[in-house]
């Protein structure tokens, strides 16, 4: 994936979470993504309950990231997931479009090589908003985000993975934002989870 400089930003953090990992009578998903993810997880977990237990890879890596790879790969070593919804979009925008497309390619190869069979779901990224601004979208970020999830999306169809549309699940709605341009409040959260409740559904047959 290292196809371009990689430009790591002043903090990169990563953030790994099991859930139930003792228990091994469930099927298992994996959410990956940033921190949009880390904000709809327990959404997701608690209307699985029962049916699924829900892990997570949350991280601040562009998608040319050699460290993505690493930590995916890592995961997918651990446990058997039997569906995995994945996202990335919001970091590392000096990326190219060329460049980012080929990266998302080889990351759906990736999860297609190491996932032992799990039902793949991509998430389209978020709305980026103007800080203090929540109605007004970030013209210069928010154009990247567009581009990149019409690419992502054309590369999803190549390899017949739905896509979760997240983007429009809050796009247009600024009562559900933080006002930080990025993040979003507990209903907005909400919706984002729900939204991902029903793709890991239908991947999962429940």
């Amino acid at each position: 994936m290292q196809q371009n400089a990689i430009l790591r930003e002043k903090y990169e953090w990563s953030n790994i979470w099991w859930d139930h990992a003792d228990d091994i009578s469930l099927k298992r998903v994996l959410l990956i993504g940033d921190s949009i993810s880390v904000g709809y997880t327990q959404t997701v977990i608690n209307q699985l309950q029962g049916a699924a237990h829900v892990d997570r890879l949350a991280n601040s890596r562009g998608v040319n990231d050699p460290a993505l790879v690493k930590e995916i790969t890592y995961m997918l070593g651990e446990y058997r997931y039997a569906a995995i919804h994945f996202n990335n979009g919001l970091h590392g925008f000096h990326i190219p479009d060329d460049v980012y497309a080929c990266c998302i390619r080889q990351l759906v190869q990736i999860l297609m090589q190491y996932g032992q069979g799990a039902g793949l779901v991509w998430a389209s990224s978020t709305p980026v908003t103007v800080p203090g601004d929540p109605s007004t979208l970030d013209e210069e970020k928010n154009t990247i985000v567009l581009r990149r999830n019409a690419l992502a999306a054309d590369i999803m169809q190549d390899y017949d993975i739905p896509t979760n549309d997240l983007y429009s699940v809050v796009a247009g709605r600024p009562q559900l934002s933080t006002g930080d341009g990025y993040h979003y409040n507990a209903e907005g959260y909400a919706l984002l989870g729900e939204s991902v409740v029903r793709a890991l559904r239908a991947a999962l047959s429940v």
